[in-house]
């Protein structure tokens, strides 16, 4: 049987009450899911997922008490891709743009290792190239800026001064 492709939502944060619930450090998706896999532990069926006061709270299947809780702070939570729920055309998660192709000016430039999340999201784009100074240089790049179009094949930077130096 294979293994269910997982990417990682966020993480678990503080406690939350006394009945077992956990603040919730990560992508919004989490609301609109039914169960989530807990690193090292495996999945668990999510009870109640709300918003309070901007934050999320989770509430955990067989997690129903405050020590319970606090034994699964800080733990990674990871969400099976084939449940996550399908986008609008023209939007992607941002674990999809991982390993995207960048042209720069319309010529092959590197690809997406990751992304840096933050008050403006940034790209982290790795150049192509022989030399090994060239294979672990990164160039930042913000995700929603008007010179960056996200296309089928790939990403479309337009060079603008500055910004690939």
């Amino acid at each position: 049987m294979e293994t269910p492709r997982r990417v990682e939502i966020g993480r678990l944060g503080k406690t939350y009450g006394l009945e077992g619930a956990l603040k919730f450090r990560g992508e919004p998706v989490v609301l609109e899911l039914r169960r989530v896999y807990l690193e090292g532990l495996g999945y668990r069926a999510i009870r109640e997922a709300r918003t309070l006061n901007r934050e999320i709270v989770l509430y955990l299947a067989g997690v129903g008490s405050l020590e319970a809780a606090q034994a699964l702070v800080g733990l990674r939570v990871y969400a099976d891709v084939s449940e996550l729920p399908k986008l609008e055309e023209g939007t992607y998660y941002y674990f999809e743009l991982v390993g995207q192709p960048v042209y720069v000016d319309g010529q092959p430039f590197g690809e997406v290792v990751d992304i840096q999340e933050g008050p403006q999201d940034l790209l982290v784009i790795r150049a192509r190239g022989r030399s090994l100074r060239a294979q672990h240089k990164t160039y930042l790049v913000p995700l929603q800026a008007p010179y960056v179009r996200l296309e089928p094949e790939g990403i479309h930077i337009e060079a603008i001064p500055g910004l690939l130096e």
